[in-house]
């Protein structure tokens, strides 16, 4: 970067220091709309002239005519597929129907995606991910408004990878699609790809600050500091925004200065333009997709687990993917998280070691410390198979088959341990797990009622209409809304979210879900 005093960037510090380029209002519509997440920056809205002039690089706007302007046109070749319907799972493979959103109005499934509570429940997850994965058939006129509330339930979620693998497989050549793909760039560091890519595009030329920060990534830092200078003389960029970009672009001008306000909400920009001047965002405060920031090897091993903790919670990160964190060193002390640690550590050495005695003695400790923290259903993935294939005393394998139950994976379905004693409710859900007639009386009214619900072969009467018209996937995520409450749920409601999930032809992904309603208690 120029450090010369006739260099845009020193005129910019002289230009902030004596107030020469006071920030004007904003211009209106900066706000984003209200289908847009929060923390999703303005990536695309439309620079003025003025920075056209500053930047030789920046497009052009076309003249003003009558006709609509071109974003508003959407071209498509006759018979070409509807980027709507994009997805990373075949109908086949996932089970479903490619009408499943046919006849639902659009905007409900939208208000259904990015409204999904955090779901705890390993089967409800991939339930929820197959159905904003799945290649299907967007409602008549709604495929783009489709495909953007998928892939913000998946943001909502904290799911990168299969969010940005989405967006790339569509093809992210609108502003509201490159404004999602291009945050997730920021969050995943491969932002010089993403300034890259809207350099060779300039239909989709983003807003000032992002200009700014890409010019400066691309080595243009004189531009930038002009860019930036123009854009705040016209009060196109707020005061605090022209601050961090300052700060950005220079960070020494600033040096013993008090640190800049955190904004709110925090963009991924913005995350990336703090962090790059040390003054790094904490990511628990984020929403959950800012936490996969924190699990690249720059950061450190605390705040790593705590992220993956979060992330694996709610389905975001593999199981085994938190294990290998867990164990990637020894503790650095102890209390909190570190105990967590180190008892997972010495339940794995002695699996490892196939020494039943010390499993034995540290399975209860272990499943509390991660009951404690809300990663029971996460212990039982990350354990469960292990456990089955170890002989246990008594009460420490009724333990193993308890996770067994829950753990979203082959042994779900397993019998019993032989000759153990069952507590009542583990033996009704044992029974609904090997598909046969419970031996003991519901222990209450939301296990009868998912009992009767995973029996029952017809649609219930509350679904019919839906599924009639085409509407199985709107069906399919009011299911999930409801079961999300485990034990909180309304028995006769979950009852019939059960059936229909079996009627639908996901018989195991019923019996699942219904071990986990029983079982996992998403409230603590």
């Amino acid at each position: 970067m120029a450090a010369d005093e006739k260099s845009p960037v020193r005129r910019l510090a002289g230009a902030l220091a004596i107030g020469a380029c006071a920030a004007l209002p904003a211009t209106a519509g900066s706000e984003a709309p209200l289908s847009a997440i929060p923390w999703l920056s303005e990536t695309l809205e439309r620079p003025t002239d003025a920075v056209t002039a500053a930047d030789p690089t920046a497009t052009e706007e076309p003249p003003a005519t009558g006709a609509p302007a071109i974003g508003e046109i959407t071209v498509q070749p006759l018979g070409a597929p509807d980027r709507g319907a994009t997805g990373l799972l075949s109908p086949k493979l996932a089970g479903l129907p490619p009408t499943l959103w046919q006849g639902s109005e659009p905007q409900k499934l939208a208000d259904l995606m990015r409204g999904m509570p955090p779901l705890t429940q390993p089967s409800l997850q991939d339930l929820f991910e197959t159905l904003l994965l799945v290649e299907a058939d967007p409602p008549p006129g709604g495929g783009d408004a489709l495909l953007l509330a998928r892939v913000d339930a998946l943001l909502l979620h904290g799911s990168l990878d299969p969010a940005q693998a989405l967006l790339e497989r569509a093809g992210p050549d609108t502003p509201d699609l490159f404004r999602r793909w291009f945050d997730i760039s920021l969050l995943e560091g491969t932002e010089d790809r993403a300034c890259a890519t809207f350099q060779a595009k300039p239909d989709l030329t983003p807003n000032y600050p992002t200009r700014i920060f890409c010019l400066a990534r691309s080595g243009r830092w004189d531009t930038a500091a002009l860019t930036l200078e123009t854009a705040t003389a016209l009060g196109q960029i707020d005061g605090a925004a022209r601050d961090r970009m300052a700060r950005f672009l220079d960070p020494d001008l600033f040096e013993g200065d008090p640190s800049p306000p955190v904004p709110d909400p925090v963009t991924p920009l913005d995350f990336r333009l703090l962090e790059a001047v040390g003054e790094p965002v904490p990511t628990s405060t984020l929403p959950l997709a800012f936490a996969q920031t924190d699990l690249r090897h720059i950061i450190g091993w605390k705040a790593q687990i705590e992220a993956a903790e979060r992330l694996a919670e709610v389905g975001a990160l593999p199981a085994n993917r938190l294990l290998g964190i867990y164990t990637a060193r020894k503790p650095a002390a102890s209390g909190g998280v570190w105990d967590r640690v180190a008892l997972v550590q010495a339940l794995d050495i002695a699996l490892t070691a196939g020494n039943a005695d010390d499993v034995a003695r540290l399975l209860p400790q272990t499943a509390a410390a991660m009951y404690e923290a809300g990663l029971e259903a996460v212990f039982a993935e990350m354990f469960a198979p292990r456990l089955s294939r170890i002989a246990l005393p008594d009460t420490a394998a009724v333990g193993a088959y308890e996770l067994a139950l829950v753990s979203n994976t082959r042994t779900a379905f397993a019998p019993p341990p032989k000759d153990a004693t069952l507590p009542r409710r583990l033996a009704f859900a044992s029974a609904m797990a090997q598909d046969e007639p419970p031996p003991v009386d519901a222990p209450n009214a939301l296990a009868s009622s998912v009992q009767h619900g995973l029996a029952e072969e017809k649609t219930p009467v509350r679904y019919a209409a839906m599924i009639a018209g085409d509407r199985l996937g709107e069906a399919l995520l009011e299911a999930i809304a409801v079961l999300a409450d485990g034990p909180g749920a309304d028995p006769v409601d979950a009852g019939d979210a059960i059936a229909l999930i079996r009627s639908a032809g996901l018989t195991d992904i019923a019996r699942q879900s219904a071990l986990e309603v029983l079982l996992l208690d998403p409230r603590g």
